[in-house]
């Protein structure tokens, strides 16, 4: 597991765990689930991005593993292929 879905799923974990304990202090006064729900929708924000950002570097590195793969045969460093000349 990279650090990165380490990162999302504890903040997915986080988000869980405040809404939980947000639902719960609704039953004693509304405003008291309010803080529980921010502090939710913040790390559901963290964990998207950290996601999305994760998904932007995998495909980065396809990306360039994809170009080094198609010029290989351009920078071919093997002395036995080397022209004589």
């Amino acid at each position: 597991m990279t650090p990165a879905r380490r990162t999302a799923a504890a903040c997915y974990l986080g988000a869980g765990i405040s809404t939980l304990s947000a639902v719960a202090s609704l039953a004693w006064h509304p405003f008291l689930g309010v803080s529980g729900l921010v502090g939710a929708a913040f790390l559901l924000w963290a964990a998207a991005s950290t996601r999305g950002a994760e998904q932007r570097r995998r495909a980065r590195h396809a990306r360039l593993d994809h170009a080094a793969r198609s010029d290989a045969h351009l920078l071919d460093t093997d002395p036995d292929h080397r022209s004589a000349a």
